[in-house]
């Protein structure tokens, strides 16, 4: 299963996979489900908007009524707002974390209510979760709560069936979504790298993903010399004072 299937990391994967495996492919862009349908005709879709209520059963139901168990569930949907943390408003901060972080916590609950067969539960969080980026406040948050959510699964003593990914900024359409000519945070990856890693990655069953080495190398060593973050964080501080400030010209434009 693979959520937010029709573009980015999610198509990237239904390409990589749909050969060899038996996919039901989740996602609120019907158009795009439609392409990838007619490129791998054995391709189950399903159209379906996550914000809503009771969508997450609707997805365990039609899957459930495709096998007897699920394998692999790419919960690869999501989405945030690129600008000043007070302008987001409470219904997309709501949003934000539903499908970032509340999504996959349903889902999780689900598969280990439903099956006794073993299963692997992999969701796309973020190298947000760990450094934010200046504009990304509300997104960073919801990754950062994902990401201690599986800590704690795993503290419990639970969580082998739990793998995170962790990109750095993906050239997809994420970043239209998120706001008009906004800053792409460095470094930038491809969907389809980010896809090779994961894949890679779950057939190794590991539990933490990194898709760009520069990223996991910044990490290891920041923790001896403590200046590559926040050498990093006033590099996308500038980058965000610069969008901030061609905004606001353009909102005083009469």
């Amino acid at each position: 299963m693979i959520t937010g299937a029709a573009s980015g990391i999610g198509r990237a994967l239904v390409e990589k996979l749909a050969k060899d495996n038996s996919i039901l492919a989740v996602d609120i862009a019907n158009e795009g489900l439609e392409l990838l349908q007619k490129m791998f005709p054995k391709l189950t879709v399903l159209h379906i908007d996550l914000l809503v209520e009771g969508a997450e059963v609707e997805v365990m139901k039609k899957a459930y009524a495709l096998w007897d168990r699920v394998d692999m569930y790419f919960a690869n949907a999501g989405f945030g707002t690129y600008g000043h943390w007070h302008e987001v408003q409470e219904e997309n901060f709501q949003d934000i974390f539903r499908i970032n972080v509340t999504i996959p916590f349903l889902t999780a609950k689900a598969l280990k209510k439903a099956q006794s067969s073993p299963f692997r539960l992999i969701v796309t969080a973020s190298a947000v979760s760990y450094w934010t980026v200046p504009g990304y406040s509300v997104y960073s948050a919801s990754k950062a709560a994902m990401h201690q959510l599986a800590e704690g699964i795993r503290a419990e003593g639970d969580g082998d069936w739990l793998t995170l990914v962790y990109p750095a900024s993906t050239d997809t359409s994420f970043f239209a979504k998120a706001g008009k000519e906004i800053p792409k945070a460095y470094p930038v990856q491809s969907a389809e790298k980010v896809a090779e890693y994961m894949i890679r990655g779950v057939a190794k069953n590991k539990k933490y993903i990194y898709p760009s080495t520069l990223f996991r190398l910044a990490l290891l060593v920041n923790r001896w010399i403590p200046l590559i973050k926040p050498l990093y964080t006033l590099f996308e501080q500038r980058k965000f004072q610069s969008w901030s400030n061609r905004s606001t010209s353009k909102k005083l434009v009469p």
